[in-house]
């Protein structure tokens, strides 16, 4: 009492005790975050030297076995050129690879090494050097019109020497993929003493948090019982309940205060209550809508999947051919097979990056076609038609059209053979086995209308005017596979082209898709 006359505050005991409990809680907190931060960090080193090392390595070699591969392939292209522009593409095709594996190797000596890995790497570059002056001297060879002696050499040195630096490589290869799997079991054992050792801090600070809750349970709860018991009563929308405590000067009647201040927001709570039961409507909409999307990219995955076994398949039937022959094959029967091996390597190398165009357009209907050039519209459709017939040799194909014919469009070629190779699997999906599929262009004053037409089970009526919209699907082919988007693809690429798109189907009676592009002058050759 002496103290408040003399105008001195008293000491609130609560005050200070909780004070003292608080911040001691604080500084453990603080040396429980301290102690994980430093775990962590060595944790993150050692995961550091795996994305820092490993993964570039890794990746870069990666890439140079796919590049060294193709410049093998390039080199028999070289053999096989029936003109001089193919001979000249070969060339260049080469020219190319070699810049690229020159950079590879570049980016790959720049990275951490140990002495094993940089001698193999070492002995690698020596040996593509060997190669790489083979291959040369085979180019020259052909130049000079000494197919024979080119043939020899790319059958005899050259090709012992790309074995040799292929070998290397692929020895180096394996012992990057060891270093990166020793560096992640290490990366597993250090987050597993890691979670030990904070498992641990966080133990011991739990115990301490749990004697100084008990402390302060023991210490404060008793005085405010009753005030929790009143909000109780508040919360249960009794709002006129006596609050006691209000005039005390402590801690305590701090509290009693706010319960009354509580009190008095109760009502206003209430009245925001509708509010808020409109939000979470809302909010629950939203995930019913985002739980749909979900199933629907589920669904597209899978037609993905179904897609990328065509040029599988075709890979797998010529390497069963091959291995069933009893008799060694000719060099030109060998090169032909295995440019159709090849050919369906490069069609399902188109049908990734088509999928990947496929998801940008779904995800911008304002996109510009990009990359657009002038180029011939029946050689591109007949390359659809032979990659159907490649995947479905069932497939009776009609091609209404001159593929040599010099009907040329301006736009993307990538695109307009994704929204074409659409229209056609569609079609030979749809129909029955062996029944025909007729792809014919039509001639018109400044367009060309292609159009794609089966006797296969047709459209519902009531479907046509919802066909080109994202995830629609006839409901006569509740059986197929499909996720509903390759119809909405083609209307988005055909409107990129400034182009038309129209169908006309019966139900059991086929459809007929037609296509409308402007049309543009051949473009000009050089002489």
């Amino acid at each position: 009492m002496a103290r408040r006359r003399a105008g001195i505050p008293a000491l609130r005991p609560i005050r200070v005790r909780l004070s003292l409990v608080f911040v001691l809680f604080l500084l453990l907190v603080a040396g429980v975050g301290v102690f994980s931060i430093d775990r962590l960090a060595s944790f993150h080193s050692v995961s550091a030297q795996i994305s820092g090392r490993w993964l570039q390595s890794n990746r870069i070699l990666g890439d140079l076995n796919n590049y060294i591969s193709d410049f093998r392939g390039s080199e028999g292209d070289l053999l096989i050129a029936s003109t001089r522009a193919d001979l000249h593409a070969a060339e260049q095709e080469i020219a190319r690879l070699d810049d690229i594996v020159e950079g590879g190797e570049a980016r790959y000596s720049r990275l951490e090494h140990d002495p094993a890995e940089l001698a193999l790497f070492q002995q690698f570059t020596q040996e593509w050097a060997t190669y790489r002056q083979a291959a040369l001297r085979v180019s020259a060879l052909v130049r000079s019109g000494d197919m024979p002696g080119a043939i020899q050499l790319y059958h005899g040195d050259s090709r012992r020497a790309f074995s040799a630096a292929n070998g290397t490589l692929s020895v180096l290869t394996e012992r990057n993929v060891t270093g990166a799997a020793e560096a992640t079991e290490r990366e597993a054992q250090a987050y597993e003493e890691a979670r030990r050792l904070i498992a641990g801090a966080i133990l011991i600070s739990l115990c301490l948090a749990v004697a100084a809750v008990a402390y302060i349970v023991g210490a404060v709860s008793a005085p405010i019982a009753r005030l929790v018991e009143r909000m109780h009563r508040i919360s249960d929308n009794d709002p006129d309940v006596d609050i006691p405590g209000a005039q005390r000067q402590d801690e305590i009647g701090d509290i009693a205060r706010a319960v009354v201040r509580f009190r008095d927001n109760t009502r206003e709570l209430e009245r925001s209550k509708a509010v808020l039961a409109a939000q979470t409507a809302r909010l629950e909409q939203t995930l019913a809508n985002e739980r749909r999307m979900a199933e629907l990219q589920r669904n597209f995955v899978s037609m993905a999947s179904h897609e990328f076994r065509t040029p599988l398949n075709v890979i797998d039937g010529h390497a069963q051919r091959l291995l069933r022959m009893r008799e060694p094959l000719s060099a030109e029967a060998l090169a032909e097979r295995c440019g159709k091996i090849r050919g369906a390597v490069q069609r399902m190398t188109s049908l990734i990056d088509r999928l990947l165009d496929s998801s940008q357009l779904m995800d911008s209907v304002a996109m510009a076609a990009p990359q657009s050039e002038d180029f011939a519209l029946p050689q591109l459709l007949h390359e659809v038609c032979e990659m159907h017939r490649d995947s479905s040799p069932s497939a009776q194909l009609e091609e209404a059209f001159d593929a040599a014919a010099a009907e040329y469009v301006h736009g993307d070629p990538r695109l307009l053979f994704q929204a074409f190779s659409n229209l056609v699997g569609n079609a030979v999906k749809y129909s029955p086995a062996r029944s025909p599929v007729r792809i014919a262009i039509e001639s018109r004053k400044d367009a060309l209308a292609v159009s794609v037409e089966d006797q296969g089970i047709g459209i519902p009526e009531n479907d046509v005017a919802h066909l080109f919209e994202r995830y629609v699907r006839g409901a006569n082919v509740a059986g197929t596979v499909g996720a509903g988007v390759g119809l909405y693809l083609v209307k988005l690429v055909v409107d990129l082209h400034h182009g038309e798109v129209a169908v006309d189907s019966r139900e059991g009676h086929g459809s007929r898709f037609t296509v409308v592009l402007p049309r543009v002058a051949p473009p000009r050759r050089m002489p």
